[in-house]
């Protein structure tokens, strides 16, 4: 991103990745330097399986009435589909000098040929889902943009918060910090400023199970299983999440046993906020390590008979009591 704010354009972007919000700030930011009307842009969703033939017509045509021509293509994984690879990197290596290229894509493969010329003959930006240890130096930047600063509670209410998340959405972030920039009217953002402020993203009742769990509350934790389980697409995410509590869980209780203090447990648990740590040690002293075991090996089975459809939602719930009951 700090390399778009120099002078110099590249003919040809690859902009790669799960995380959308960068793509869509480099791709607002080259479009901006290229002074173009939106309008005037040649847009291509391959998605819609459009023909190829379109893409490089586009970027071997001059233009009839602007000075420039910028096509941006989404959705283009045939750059790593060997099928015409070889023209599509000689297009790209004599492409004209009024022609600009923006290339979107989900999914990527950087040992493909195309991927590396790309690399030499433009530029590349991979832009993937970050993890809750890194999102500080963002969160920094956004905090020095907007001209606020954040106390030590409201940080540490902010990590919980953001911590218990498999991956972090920054429009997610950056939606929240724009809401609290306008509800605060003083440079300090506090800990009841953001209490007040800031939503739940969906995979914040995730965490609500492992809490439920933890608290042996079977009856909030079944009926949280149920409301999520009615899109059946989210039952390998909360099987995942409950995967990873009960390993943490067992890995917790082991190091507490070798007699590792409670408040070192944050590195070996691989989990930054040093009180959601602490949290995890003390829950584990609950369970015995029997029933952590049966339930670890019961989700990795319930997790291939649910993929083979030979296993409902019940069989999820089974193993969700006999967490809770500790039996």
């Amino acid at each position: 991103m700090k390399v778009l704010d120099g002078k110099l354009l590249k003919h040809v972007y690859l902009l790669c990745g799960k995380e959308t919000f960068y793509i869509d700030k480099a791709s607002e930011k080259i479009l901006s330097k290229l002074k173009i009307s939106r309008q005037d842009v040649f847009r291509v969703d391959y998605k819609e399986k459009m023909p190829l033939t379109e893409v490089f017509n586009a970027l071997d045509s001059s233009p009839l009435f602007a000075k420039k021509t910028v096509a941006v293509i989404k959705n283009a994984t045939f750059l790593f589909e060997k099928e015409n690879a070889e023209l599509l990197e000689k297009t790209l290596r004599n492409i004209l000098p009024s022609s600009y290229v923006i290339f979107i894509s989900e999914t990527y493969d950087k040992r493909r040929k195309l991927y590396k010329a790309i690399e030499e003959i433009g530029a590349v930006l991979e832009a993937e889902p970050l993890k809750s240890w890194q999102v500080g130096e963002w969160l920094e930047e956004k905090l020095k943009s907007i001209g606020k600063t954040m106390n030590g509670t409201a940080r540490r209410y902010f990590n919980e918060r953001i911590d218990v998340l498999p991956e972090i959405s920054l429009w997610y972030l950056e939606n929240e910090m724009e809401k609290i920039n306008f509800y605060v009217t003083g440079k300090e953002i506090t800990e009841i400023a953001l209490r007040q402020m800031m939503t739940d993203p969906p995979e914040m009742s995730n965490f609500a199970i492992t809490n439920a769990i933890d608290t042996k509350n079977s009856v909030k934790a079944l009926e949280i299983i149920r409301t999520q389980t009615r899109d059946v697409g989210k039952i390998p995410l909360i099987v995942g999440l409950l995967v990873r509590h009960v390993r943490q869980l067992i890995l917790a209780k082991t190091l507490l046993q070798r007699e590792i203090k409670i408040d070192e447990l944050s590195r070996p648990l691989e989990v930054a906020n040093k009180f959601v740590a602490k949290r995890i040690g003390e829950c584990s002293r609950s369970y015995p390590k029997k029933i952590l075991n049966e339930a670890f090996l019961a989700l990795a089975d319930f997790d291939f008979d649910f993929k083979m459809g030979r296993a409902g939602v019940e069989a999820l719930e089974k193993i969700v009591i006999k967490l809770c009951n500790r039996l």
